[in-house]
């Protein structure tokens, strides 16, 4: 499942994922880890603030998740879960929410069950960086693309390295027929900034099966 087809099946609907206290913000966010990114943790901490003021106690958002703080220039991305903090609310318990990507310096638009107190389902809310404390970013951002990871040395996006790539990559490397940006940069194999016959040469002893590509 990816993010546009989480947010397809939840938008408008609440969801009490825990089975405590209701249908809270937490909910939501529970069900994002477990049915997007495969947690099995229906129960992470109940105050939401915790997502992002304890992320180090726990293995799995370490795993999978990069906290990032709340800057004067941050603007949250697509898929970025958004966490405020106890100053929120006279609760203190803080917010959680599911980004969409929309938004500026001065605001941005996120998924929010429960934003009133009132057991809200899942919405498109508009917010200010009020208590805002930063977000906890997807390491793998194919499940907010919904597009597969580009393999390394695969020019024709084919989804695998061969003799058709290897050759791309040489007329490229001699002249005769520049790669496209894209294509230019799954080249690099070797990660030096630059396309030339040492990337030729490890995409050969991929193909021939001496070394594979990493």
């Amino acid at each position: 499942m990816t993010f546009d087809e989480f947010i397809e099946k939840h938008e408008g609907k609440a969801v009490d994922y825990d089975g405590a206290a209701g249908r809270q913000c937490v909910d939501l966010a529970e069900a994002y880890f477990d049915e997007v990114f495969g947690s099995g943790i229906s129960n992470f901490w109940y105050d939401a603030r915790h997502f992002y003021e304890l992320f180090d106690q726990n293995s799995w958002l370490k795993k999978n998740f990069d906290r990032i703080p709340n800057t004067p220039d941050f603007v949250p991305k697509k898929g970025d879960v958004a966490v405020w903090g106890r100053n929120l609310s006279s609760g203190g318990w803080g917010h959680i929410a599911l980004c969409t990507g929309e938004g500026n310096t001065t605001y941005f638009y996120s998924y929010d069950q429960n934003w009133t107190g009132n057991g809200d389902p899942c919405t498109k809310i508009k917010h200010n960086y009020r208590a805002f404390l930063g977000v906890l970013r997807p390491k793998d951002q194919t499940k907010v693309s919904g597009k597969p990871e580009a393999v390394k040395g695969d020019i024709n996006g084919d989804g695998k390295v061969n003799v058709t790539d290897v050759s791309k990559v040489a007329a490229h490397v001699k002249g005769e027929k520049a790669l496209s940006a894209a294509a230019e940069k799954s080249a690099d194999v070797n990660g030096d900034g630059a396309v030339n016959v040492a990337d030729i040469s490890k995409m050969a002893g991929h193909v021939k099966g001496i070394k594979a590509i990493k």
